[in-house]
C-alpha cells in the first residue's frame, strides 16, 4: 500500500471477539520495512497508553506469530493502538502522514472534540518532568538541603528562567493558583523546564555546592542560562508563552477516543462517521 486509505484500512481488519489489525500488516501499511524499526514505534505507543492510564493489554494484545523458521512476539492492534502508533510513527513517510490525518480526524469525529497535534508529546514531556524533579530533589538533598528548604531552592530555578517567583509567574500567566502550573504549560515550555531541571541536577552533582544558598544559586544560574538560550532561539521570553488546556483534560479526551473506538468496533457492521 503506497497510500493510506480508510477503506483499505477497514478491509484489513480482522474479527476475533474484537476487531483488530495485525501489527506486521500495519507495519507495511505505514511504509515500514523491518519489524525492528516498527517495534520501536510500538514501544513508544505502548508507553503513551500507560501514561494515559489505559490497560495496555486491552489495546496492544500480545500474540506470537511464525516468521520463517522461528516464532516472534507481535501484537493485535486495536483501532486506538493503530491511532497511537500513527502518532508516533515517522511523519516523513507519506503513508504515516496520511494515517495521522485520517485517524485523528476519526477520533475528533467520535468524541466531537479536537485532539491537538502534539498532545502525546506534551503528556510524555510532563511525565519526564515529574521524574526529573524527583531526581533533582535527590541531588538537592545530597547538597545538604532539608525537605522544608526545597521550595526555596525550586523557586530559585524559576527566578532564573522567568525573572520572577513561581507565585508571580502563576499570576502573570493567569493560571489557577490552586493547580500545578506545569499542567498548563505547552510542549515547548515543558521541554525547556525539563532541560532546566535535568541540567540543574547535573550541575549540582558536578559542582557539589553545600547548603541552601549555594544550591539555590546553582538553580538560578542554570535557569538564567536556559532563559538566554530560549530568547536567542525564538526571541520570546518564557513567561510570555501562553498557557494551554489542563493536561488532565487532554488525557481525558484521548481516553474518550479509546472508549469510542472500542464502541464502534464492538459491532461488526457499525457505520463509521465520515471525518469532515
Amino acid at each position: 500500500m503506497t497510500t493510506f486509505e480508510m477503506q483499505k484500512f477497514e478491509d484489513a481488519a480482522k474479527e476475533n471477539g474484537v476487531r483488530y489489525w495485525d501489527a506486521h500488516e500495519f507495519m507495511s501499511t505505514l511504509g515500514y520495512e523491518t519489524w525492528t524499526a516498527f517495534n520501536k514505534v510500538i514501544i513508544k505507543a505502548i508507553a503513551s497508553c500507560a501514561q494515559l492510564g489505559i490497560s495496555i493489554h486491552d489495546v496492544f494484545i500480545p500474540v506470537q506469530i511464525i516468521e520463517g523458521k522461528g516464532v516472534i512476539n507481535s501484537y493485535k492492534l486495536t483501532r486506538f493502538a493503530c491511532f497511537l502508533v500513527s502518532l508516533h510513527a515517522d511523519a516523513k513517510k507519506p503513508q504515516v502522514a496520511q494515517a495521522k490525518v485520517v485517524l485523528a480526524a476519526l477520533a475528533d469525529e467520535l468524541i466531537q472534540e479536537r485532539i491537538q497535534e502534539g498532545s502525546l508529546e506534551r503528556i510524555e514531556i510532563r511525565e519526564e518532568l515529574k521524574a526529573g524533579e524527583t531526581i533533582m530533589a535527590g541531588a538537592a538533598k545530597a547538597a545538604g538541603l532539608e525537605v522544608h528548604q526545597y521550595g526555596v531552592f525550586k523557586n530559585a530555578g524559576f527566578m532564573g528562567m522567568y525573572n520572577m517567583s513561581l507565585k508571580q509567574l502563576i499570576q502573570y500567566k493567569g493560571a489557577p493558583a490552586d493547580k500545578t502550573l506545569y499542567d498548563y504549560m505547552g510542549k515547548t515550555e515543558l521541554a525547556a523546564n525539563l532541560f532546566r531541571v535535568t541540567q540543574t541536577e547535573e550541575r549540582l552533582k558536578r559542582t557539589q555546592p553545600r547548603g541552601l544558598n549555594q544550591a539555590s544559586q546553582t538553580a538560578q544560574d542554570v535557569g538564567r542560562e536556559v532563559r538566554d538560550v530560549m530568547m536567542r532561539s525564538s526571541g520570546e521570553k518564557p513567561e510570555n508563552l501562553p498557557i494551554e488546556e489542563h493536561i488532565g483534560d487532554v488525557k481525558k479526551r484521548l481516553k474518550s477516543a479509546n472508549k469510542e473506538m472500542r464502541k464502534i468496533d464492538g459491532k461488526k457492521k457499525k457505520q463509521l462517521p465520515k471525518p469532515s
